[in-house]
């Protein structure tokens, strides 16, 4: 499988205060907020890796050697003009999840919550890095990509991350996944983009296209 080593650029603070549930706490210290970035990317270990197989979307059939059908409406819709997929995982690591850890064990819940939210911030920098770098391949070949779905998404049931990670192999690069159908460590990403010869629906630009209704982040 082929391997990312992906860049954690400066994060965004106002997608990190989103994270941590303070998006309009505008007197929030700044010395804080940066030293807690400092902190997440000595700590961060960015890690990931990708491979692509054919689909059949008939029979919502991932085409591994181990095929892999998924399940639910709302993948199938996202696939339907798809005959190839891109399956990715990545992680920033698990010393930053044992810190995050200590702060809350400490009592130190301010600085484990923002260090908690960077590190949230920094593995879906990481995974739209890693999908941007997977569009430019499929771009220079004349297709195009949907935009990432992950299990948990619409109706794809959580389920399936086992099969996802067990098809890409992700302890590899340290990626497991628990009886709860949980990543560890939990700062993880697992999903799947589509890949076809002809226009398919580009990432939305805002919640809409999640049923998620009751998300925070709504």
């Amino acid at each position: 499988m082929p391997l990312f080593n992906g860049i954690l650029s400066p994060l965004d603070q106002k997608e990190m205060m989103r994270y941590a549930g303070l998006p309009k706490l505008k007197e929030f210290p700044e010395e804080e907020i940066l030293d807690t970035i400092r902190e997440m990317t000595a700590l961060a270990e960015p890690r990931g890796m990708w491979d692509s197989f054919s689909y059949d979307p008939l029979q919502q059939k991932i085409m591994a050697p181990s095929p892999l059908t998924i399940k639910g409406n709302s993948i199938r819709h996202h696939l339907e003009e798809c005959l190839t997929v891109a399956v990715l995982a990545v992680t920033v690591g698990e010393e930053v999840e044992k810190k995050i850890t200590q702060y809350f064990a400490d009592g130190h819940y301010t600085r484990g919550l923002l260090l908690d939210a960077a590190a949230t911030a920094s593995v879906e920098h990481l995974a739209d890095q890693l999908n941007r770098y997977i569009e430019e391949k499929v771009t220079g070949q004349g297709k195009v990509c949907t935009w990432r779905f992950s299990p948990g998404y619409g109706d794809w049931p959580v389920t399936q991350q086992a099969s996802l990670c067990s098809l890409l192999e992700t302890e590899k690069i340290g990626i497991h996944v628990t009886a709860y159908s949980m990543l560890t460590p939990r700062k993880s990403v697992t999903a799947v983009i589509g890949v076809s010869d002809c226009p398919v629906r580009r990432r939305p630009k805002n919640c809409s296209a999640c049923r998620m209704t009751s998300c925070a982040f709504r």
